[in-house]
């Protein structure tokens, strides 16, 4: 939601720092609102009952309201959990607990303090002046409990730290996750590297397989919108694309709390690293290959769950930077995603430490699970 709006009012004609800076100098209740016209816009629990609810008169008031979203403006929540795996955000609830508390980090400028307010909003769950819907309640006390919670429904995947005092994490750990996520999505990657390998090869051999990125990219949508029936799981999905994105946009540039707290650098994950050092708690050693390939996960994770590889046919969508030659325009076809993907494959596999470039085991495909797609 957070990288949408910044896209939005640089449409309106403002420069991207000045977008920047403007959302985050914003009042928190005016990013919870436009939180709240962001999901009112994807509609995805059907139509309200007759009349204007309360929130949506509340939501129309908010700064942002003009800037009408599209529907479903906020990323995957596979964007979410590579950010947040770089521990930004227990970073961040040190940076906050140091100046909510003290002065060991000196005196924050109005700009930071701004910041503070909504940073314990949007990511903490403070009351000011009303609370970010995080997915939280007395049934569900700690935001990031609930987003470990999603990420292991989604993925099989736990973050890799515990808690910022490095005890085991504690969590609803489900029955019913995508645990063979990792192993599918590997393959594809895998797959699609060899595609991409072969593109230009006009002599050699072509290994690229365009049905097995079929099957590959068909069953890991059903797997992912298995979770997703009846909208589960997307309102968790958007507080955690809320809470990350405005990670991410603090650590973009040398904003006001950078500034404050001496971390000034080229990148977000050197400016991550340096607020890390300050506070005490080290970042992912991997952090920037994270940040470098959040915004492209969710890309390739929302191309697949919209099944626009509906066929061998298409798997070009997915290692091809335009359509290929002799493609019909009617109708429009799909948008390839190649040069984003092949980032992903890069960023991945420094990432995890593994050779996506190197044929392992084969991973097998079920093709029972296909008949059930839509």
């Amino acid at each position: 939601m957070i990288p949408q709006l910044v896209r939005r009012l640089q449409d309106a004609g403002m420069p991207l720092g000045d977008a920047i800076n403007d959302v985050l100098a914003s009042e928190p209740l005016d990013l919870i609102l436009h939180m709240e016209q962001v999901w009112d816009a994807a509609n995805l629990l059907g139509p309200a009952p007759a009349g204007t609810s309360a929130r949506q008169t509340l939501w129309s008031t908010g700064r942002y309201a003009a800037l009408a979203p599209p529907p479903v403006a906020w990323e995957h929540l596979g964007y979410s959990y590579v950010l947040e795996n770089t521990r930004a955000v227990q970073i961040l609830r040190r940076v906050v607990r140091e100046y909510r508390s003290g002065e060991g980090l000196g005196i924050p400028t109005i700009a930071t303090q701004r910041w503070l307010d909504a940073t314990e909003s949007l990511l903490f769950g403070a009351a000011y002046p009303v609370a970010g819907w995080l997915s939280t309640s007395a049934v569900r006390p700690e935001a990031e409990a609930v987003r470990r919670n999603a990420y292991w429904r989604y993925f099989g995947l736990d973050l890799a730290f515990g808690s910022d005092d490095n005890r085991p994490p504690v969590y609803d750990k489900a029955t019913a996750a995508n645990t063979s996520f990792v192993r599918l999505f590997e393959e594809l990657l895998f797959e699609i590297w060899q595609a991409i390998a072969n593109v230009r090869n006009s002599s050699g051999v072509n290994a690229s397989d365009d049905d097995r990125i079929f099957r590959l990219a068909e069953e890991l949508k059903f797997i992912l919108t298995s979770r997703r029936q009846g909208s589960n799981l997307t309102r968790e999905e958007l507080a955690a694309a809320t809470a990350m994105g405005w990670v991410e946009l603090t650590l973009s540039i040398d904003t006001p709390v950078v500034l404050d707290l001496k971390a000034q650098a080229t990148s977000a994950a050197d400016r991550l690293r340096l607020i890390g050092e300050r506070v005490g708690l080290a970042a992912h050693s991997q952090s920037a290959a994270l940040f470098e390939m959040a915004a492209d996960l969710s890309l390739l994770l929302r191309t697949l769950e919209a099944r626009v590889v509906s066929g061998p046919e298409f798997a070009w969508v997915l290692y091809l930077e335009a359509p290929p030659s002799g493609t019909p325009t009617t109708p429009t076809p799909p948008t390839p995603i190649g040069g984003q993907v092949r980032r992903v494959i890069t960023e991945w596999a420094a990432a995890t430490g593994k050779d996506l470039k190197a044929r392992g085991k084969p991973v097998e495909t079920n093709p029972r699970q296909l008949l059930k797609v839509n």
